[in-house]
């Protein structure tokens, strides 16, 4: 542990975990900076004594608005970084995803933490072709980068395996991403002041809760809510936003279903009550990012105690943290059938559910605040 004057965190969208992450360096650095376009705190607030710069906020409403608004934040943070804290140690986040080409035009010492890996993702997600010249160029860069940083850190051993293209293995350190078994908890149905308020407390519900966006294949949940109109008290229930949002809500009123909502972006502090509204779960990843990403409401869900429908392929980080925790089951997006039958089964035998939510639990346990301390 090597104590820092003055720490600058740069994260163009700011939530809990990077908040935990700014905690746990009250221990080592004099000062903290935080460089972001967002900030979404949940139940613990930003230490009062860290300075915040502000960067252009993430817009994901198109391609182009999410290059502009990357080449933004990264624009402003090394001009910052340049004229304002040329010796500061530097905590860069994979978000922006140029962050990692900082160093490129600083002479600060800095560690990386990666939660997607570009340019890869941009590549898997076809906004670039892999041979072309901005992606040759991008991955030398980040071989050079990697080799220089003080510690480079990840979040699942698949990402650590892909990260070896750029540096060795034995040089990347996993710090699995966590929850908050304080701010997070089962809350009984009858309690759930969400569902109260949506009259919802006598219906087993399948959720959805998060971006819908391209490569979520959220659309699952409309097929199914009209496959099992006939099944009593059974509620499939979408939340959030993203590129799909719209059609979703279309498609929902053409097939003119009454056991489905959608709903935008629910408050943040409603979150406790939201996630612990579900019996059973969506979490999606796409084949494209099946190893470079596990979306964090896994490890949110398991603190609420809910049993996970995994839509994801069989090898990907999501799908082996869902089968080894004994979490839920793993389907591929086209295996409808199946997933309608694990829905049925678990309606019917509420042990069998049961036993999901405490797995639930005690997987939670293993992913908590104190993973933050792993970056010092």
């Amino acid at each position: 542990m090597i104590s820092k004057k003055q720490v600058v965190f740069v994260n163009q969208s700011a939530g809990y975990l990077m908040i935990d992450i700014i905690a746990a360096f009250a221990e080592v650095a004099e000062e903290r900076i935080l460089m972001t376009g967002y900030l979404n705190p949940r139940n613990n607030a930003l230490d009062a004594v860290v300075k915040v710069e502000k960067l252009a906020s993430y817009d994901r409403s198109s391609s182009f608005r999410r290059l502009t608004t990357w080449a933004m934040a990264f624009v402003k943070t090394l001009f910052l970084i340049k004229f304002k804290y040329p010796k500061a140690h530097l905590f860069l986040v994979s978000n922006p995803p140029f962050s990692s080409l900082i160093p490129l035009f600083c002479k600060n010492t800095y560690d990386l933490l990666v939660y997607d890996i570009y340019p890869d993702a941009l590549v898997e997600f076809k906004y670039f072709k892999e041979k072309s010249w901005i992606i040759r160029k991008w991955e030398q860069a980040n071989r050079k980068v990697y080799s220089q940083a003080h510690n480079v850190y990840t979040i699942t051993e698949g990402m650590k395996a892909r990260l070896s293209k750029y540096i060795e293995a034995d040089a990347i350190r996993v710090v699995p991403v966590w929850t908050d078994n304080h701010f997070l908890q089962p809350i009984m149905k009858k309690q759930n002041v969400f569902l109260k308020k949506h009259h919802l407390q006598d219906k087993f519900i399948v959720m959805y809760s998060g971006n819908m966006g391209k490569s979520h294949p959220v659309e699952i949940l409309v097929e199914l809510a009209n496959r099992m109109q006939d099944i009593i008290n059974l509620h499939f229930l979408l939340i959030g936003g993203g590129d799909k949002y719209r059609a979703l809500e279309l498609r929902i009123s053409e097939l003119k279903l009454e056991n489905i909502s959608i709903m935008p972006w629910q408050p943040t502090q409603d979150l406790p009550f939201t996630l612990s509204a579900a019996d059973l779960a969506l979490v999606t990843v796409g084949r494209e990012a099946s190893d470079l990403s596990i979306p964090s409401k896994t490890y949110n869900l398991m603190s609420a105690g809910v049993p996970i429908i995994c839509i994801a392929p069989k090898n990907s980080a999501l799908a082996k943290l869902v089968l080894n925790e004994s979490l839920g089951e793993v389907f591929e997006s086209n295996q409808v059938d199946l997933v309608e039958d694990f829905i049925k089964k678990h309606q019917l035998q509420p042990l069998l559910l049961e036993k999901l939510a405490e797995n639930a639990l005690i997987a939670s346990e293993k992913y908590s605040v104190e993973n933050a301390k792993q970056f010092l």
